[in-house]
């Protein structure tokens, strides 16, 4: 993203997302698109069984993202919208939706296809198909 060309409206509306960092304890977007992708990389890579309670908690870089993502500028959403969707593609793609939810579930009720590590762990109800 060409930085220099952002105009005072589009810094402003990114400083404007920063209401929501008393309940996210996070601070910019960037921050956030950069833990998705993280999250997004593990759950790929085989989402590891002694955190499977921790799951809700780390999804709330993407549960931030939702939220903050209307009061972007148009500019801003535009620079960064095919950079998300790659990433919930590649999310859809590495995960199941819960237990009783639709094929087409969103990230807040899907979970990781592949668990590794010790699976004798046991799993949240809604992980059981």
């Amino acid at each position: 993203m060409d930085m220099e060309a952002l105009s005072v409206d589009d810094y402003e509306s990114v400083r404007a997302s920063r209401r929501l960092d008393a309940r996210s304890g996070v601070v910019t977007l960037n921050a956030m698109m950069e833990a998705w992708e993280a999250l997004v990389q593990d759950v790929e890579e085989g989402f590891d069984a002694e955190l499977v309670w921790e799951y809700p908690q780390m999804l709330r870089c993407r549960a931030w993202l939702a939220e903050a993502w209307p009061g972007f500028t148009d500019r801003i959403r535009a620079e960064r919208q095919a950079e998300l969707e790659a990433l919930d593609a590649r999310f859809e793609l590495a995960t199941v939706p819960l237990h009783g939810q639709a094929d087409k579930a969103k990230w807040h009720s899907r979970r990781p296809l592949r668990i590794v590590g010790d699976t004798s762990l046991e799993l949240p109800a809604s992980w059981c198909l």
